[in-house]
């Protein structure tokens, strides 16, 4: 609690007679509002304690009526001289426990009892919580005689739990948090954390990863690292693992540990250096076909666009390119944080909700798809994040991309605030913001090509159409906004009607192809790039194969006799081995990594999708698809047996995707699967996989 929160509760207990809000807030100099928030703070505490609560008296005031045993129990605040070394019950558990897990010293129980200046029976309601806290993690607590209070689990258990501890109880762990603003649990972790540590880091982290990005992910990374440091510093070290290691690994995680390491002067053994990069990589998704459900998590993604549209409404395929590409390496992330039980923290959680309610309950139905893959519930935190992704495409379908109007905006606040109200102008308007200045910098507008003002400040100006707007347009905002360009219609422009260029790009690379060149995912890239550059509208759609693009005749096995899932594999392998798609050691790599994954290629009833990484072996994109005479049980129990299988012969991550759009249309037809079984020749089959869907069925189970 802070001094001032003490002092009133100090006040109330020696009170002789009820305190009214007016005397306390002569006292102290605050307002009636600031009083009430100390009492119900107070109010809370003494409930930790099992001590009577402040009663507020009808017309007298507030009064607390103590037992000469609760008044013994909070003596101490009277002889207490540093408010801040008086910890609440939460302060009191997070102190506890990175004693416990991060002290170098032995940590006592009956000494902590006299730090805190609590009673026997507190401490001990106290080692009760820490002890259920740390149960979840599988984690126990030991008193011995010599070395104190122990904690026993697995290094990687204890780590997670010191992390997500932090996250729960102290929050923003940021260095750019000023001293005077810090709160107890802050100071609380930097008794066990010094502050140098997490300053060393950020350093770290502009030098080798990014010196402008601030976000959560930021954060929590270097986070993550700190708690790493910390455990190793105190001689604590993981065990190797075969999960742990891989042929490349991100090189922004790698030059971030070398860095790291060189900046402390500390030199891990192997196993933790590919322990920390391995956990860090969670974080990101730089290497987005590194991980071995690469697959599952661009189905999920096509799989939650669609669910998502299909319940809120909302045209999202409008934006799937880069709605998909966002949500694909945030669900590869999140598979990863969520197999090593790294929960990430959304500060945001609560306003996405509600803002964002109805794609947040969307994607909360859908959740369960997810938790299928994962073996684990998914948070608040990570639907929060799925939901920002969404929440950004319904800005641009919102906003006509044909602007009408052309606007400056004025404002004194700073440019991120101007730009605030530029995307806020440009998602609900036909406005296009040709640029954010200063009250200053007002002599400009002549010389900009602009129809009307808006400015976050009054303006005594009169040479063009002014508006004086928040930066943030409330719903009673609109109207005026409307209002205002009506008046003004005047000076509405002609939209520039964009061309569709797709058979021009198709051109473009043909042309690479004929010419030798080889159409990489940059260079579809930098042509896309080109192309928007000069406002030539492509239907990206187009631009990827589909899968009756690919799938050739000799491609197509049916009635095809398998002893078991491994011969399934490698018999529909042998198409693509034929043409030199794949190597022999593309086929192997697919049948390990079920060995040692499970059966995750299953991916809906009845059918399973052969793949492995791309750098396993595949020369070039290709498919290939077998029926089997009879099915196969794969250990999948909830889609076994299957019956069809597919090969995804992958170059990278982006260039099969509507060929997984194809393939998420037939996991939710069980009816044009059943046909396809009973296909005795390839026209039919291709008849029937290149038909609509017989059935559409809901996404998820």
């Amino acid at each position: 609690m802070k001094d001032r929160t003490l002092k009133t509760l100090s006040r109330l207990v020696n009170a002789d007679l009820p305190l009214s809000i007016e005397t306390l807030q002569v006292e102290f100099n605050v307002s009636p509002r600031t009083i009430r928030s100390e009492i119900s703070e107070i109010n809370r505490f003494l409930e930790d304690e099992g001590i009577s609560r402040i009663q507020n008296v009808r017309g007298k005031g507030f009064v607390l009526n103590l037992t000469e045993e609760e008044k013994i129990q909070l003596q101490v605040l009277n002889d207490h001289g540093d408010a801040e070394d008086y910890l609440s019950r939460d302060e009191r558990i997070v102190d506890l426990i990175l004693a416990f897990s991060l002290s170098e010293m032995p940590v006592f129980c009956y000494q902590k009892e006299l730090d805190y200046q609590i009673s026997k029976s507190t401490m001990d309601e106290d080692m009760r919580r820490v002890r259920q806290i740390l149960r979840k993690y599988d984690i126990d607590v030991v008193s011995t005689i010599k070395q104190g209070v122990l904690i026993q689990g697995t290094e990687r258990s204890v780590r997670t739990m010191i992390y997500d501890v932090i996250n729960k109880y102290v929050g923003s762990t940021s260095t750019t948090v000023e001293k005077k603003t810090e709160t107890v649990m802050k100071k609380i972790l930097n008794r066990y954390i010094a502050m140098e540590i997490f300053k060393t880091l950020d350093q770290v982290y502009d030098q080798t990863i990014s010196s402008t990005e601030e976000s959560t992910y930021r954060d929590q990374m270097i986070l993550f690292t700190a708690v790493w440091i910390s455990r190793y510093c105190t001689k604590k070290v993981v065990v190797g693992s075969s999960a742990e290691t891989g042929n490349k690994r991100c090189s922004k995680m790698k030059a971030y540990t070398d860095k790291l390491c060189e900046a402390l002067n500390v030199h891990p053994p192997e196993p933790e250096i590919q322990y920390i990069r391995f956990m860090l990589e969670s974080f990101t998704s730089e290497n987005t076909t590194e991980s071995i459900e690469w697959v599952q998590a661009q189905l999920l993604s096509i799989q939650l666009i669609r669910h998502v549209e299909r319940t809120t409404h909302i045209p999202f395929t409008r934006e799937e390119e880069s709605l998909h590409e966002g949500l694909y390496k945030h669900i590869l992330g999140l598979i990863n944080r969520v197999k090593n039980h790294i929960q990430i923290v959304n500060p945001l959680k609560d306003t996405i909700h509600s803002y964002y309610q109805e794609v947040y309950l969307a994607i909360h139905a859908f959740a369960p798809n997810i938790e299928q893959l994962t073996g684990e519930t998914l948070t608040e935190d990570e639907i929060a994040f799925l939901t920002i992704h969404f929440s950004t495409s319904v800005s641009a379908i919102k906003r006509d991309l044909k602007y009408t109007y052309k606007a400056v905006i004025v404002c004194n606040h700073g440019m991120v605030t101007g730009k605030l109200l530029s995307e806020n102008l440009k998602e609900q308007f036909n406005i296009d913001i040709v640029g954010v200045l200063s009250s200053r910098e007002i002599d400009l507008i002549e010389k900009l090509d602009v129809d009307v003002v808006f400015s976050t400040l009054p303006l005594d100006y009169d040479r063009k159409p002014l508006l004086v707007l928040d930066p943030i347009i409330k719903e009673e905002d609109q109207q005026t906004i409307e209002r205002f360009l009506k008046y003004h219609q005047q000076f509405k422009r002609l939209t520039n009607q964009s061309t569709d260029a797709t058979d021009l790009f198709h051109s473009f690379i043909e042309i690479i192809n004929n010419s030798g060149g080889k159409v990489s995912k940059n260079i579809y890239q930098s042509l896309e790039a080109l192309f928007d550059t000069h406002q030539l509208k492509i239907n990206k759609k187009e631009i990827q194969p589909m899968l009756k693009d690919i799938l050739e005749d000799k491609d197509i096995l049916l009635s095809e006799q398998a002893e078991d899932w491994s011969d399934a594999i490698r018999k529909v392998s042998v198409p693509l081995l034929d043409k030199d798609i794949i190597e022999e050691r593309y086929v192997n790599a697919m049948i390990q990594s079920v060995e040692e994954y499970g059966p995750y290629i299953v991916i809906g009833e009845h059918i399973a999708l052969a793949h492995a990484r791309p750098e396993d072996g595949v020369n070039k994109l290709g498919v290939s698809v077998a029926t089997l005479k009879e099915p196969i049980v794969f250990g999948n129990e909830d889609n076994d047996p299957v019956k069809i299988i597919f090969c995804l012969a992958a170059v990278d991550a982006y260039s099969h995707l509507n060929i997984m759009k194809n393939l998420v249309d037939l996991i939710n037809d069980k009816e044009k699967i059943e046909e396809m079984v009973q296909c005795n020749d390839v026209e039919t089959f291709k008849d029937i996989l290149y038909s609509e869907n017989s059935k559409t069925t809901e996404t998820g189970r």
